[in-house]
């Protein structure tokens, strides 16, 4: 029943978020700490840049605020750089959104690659750009931290059957608070907290872009595997609301698609790290 009524609420959101967000477009967010304690990071394209203020506004007014938000974006897709950023963003840049252009386009996978090596003595938290977040989104992840400082933490994760080990659309998602193990694997979309000090082997872009090109969570787990990493997954958390207008492009639809590109690249992640071994 929980799980209906979110989705039911979900949804109405969904709908009118055109509408109420739009009342928010001129407000003025209080400023950040600017501090790197804890730092979100995400990334995006072009083609989703102009509705990127939505999801800030949900970044802004987060219960327990984060010290600096980092927004990672490639020069291959932003060459004029400062130039291409929409006037939208303008408020969230003067209350402490740092924008960073890097010299690779690994696309997903930019939203840690930079932010994880960059501020390694942080809490980095990752988010995606087509979601409005829930206040309580960073909160909740800093409270199962708390119980778990040395795990990989997130909102909702997907738990791997080692029964259709080679199937992601078998995983279910998780509903309850589950400790840290090898079998759950953190979903991005959600927001996914990581400790300080990733091993190397996490920034290998050459391996991560053969591998998993189109599919982050899975090459993050992967090495999270290899590295004896474990996630842990919060209590029942409703699905972020989706920014429809956001959605022309996704890879979560391209990777569960017809193509099955999260099964062919789990199953070439496996064939590298030996991961079903290790489950």
């Amino acid at each position: 029943m929980k799980k209906f009524v979110s989705n039911l609420r979900r949804g109405l959101e969904e709908i009118t978020l055109p509408v109420w967000t739009s009342f928010r477009k001129s407000a003025k967010p209080a400023p950040l700490s600017g501090k790197d304690g804890i730092v979100v990071s995400l990334t995006t394209f072009p083609a989703r840049i102009g509705k990127l203020w939505i999801v800030m506004d949900s970044l802004f007014r987060q219960t327990v605020r984060p010290d600096k938000i980092v927004l990672v974006l490639s020069e291959e897709e932003f060459p004029e750089r400062m130039n291409g950023i929409p006037d939208s963003l303008e408020t969230y840049i003067d209350a402490g959104l740092e924008i960073v252009f890097v010299p690779w386009n690994m696309r997903c996978h930019n939203k840690y690659l930079y932010s994880l090596q960059a501020f390694k003595d942080s809490i980095v938290v990752t988010v995606d750009d087509d979601c409005y977040y829930r206040k309580d989104t960073l909160g909740r992840l800093l409270e199962l931290h708390s119980k778990y400082p040395d795990a990989v933490c997130c909102n909702i994760a997907a738990i791997i059957d080692p029964l259709h080990f080679h199937e992601y659309s078998f995983w279910k998602k998780s509903e309850r608070e589950l400790p840290p193990g090898r079998l759950n694997l953190a979903l991005g979309f959600a927001g996914v907290l990581y400790p300080s000090s990733m091993p190397q082997s996490f920034f290998n872009m050459d391996l991560a872009r053969h591998l998993a090109p189109t599919a982050d969570d899975l090459w993050l787990k992967a090495v999270e595997l290899a590295e004896g990493i474990p996630v842990a997954c919060g209590s029942f958390f409703p699905k972020p609301v989706t920014i429809k207008s956001a959605q022309k492009v996704s890879l979560r639809s391209l990777n569960k698609g017809s193509l099955n590109r999260n099964d062919l690249q789990w199953k070439a992640l496996d064939e590298y790290f030996a991961l079903e071994e290790k489950i």
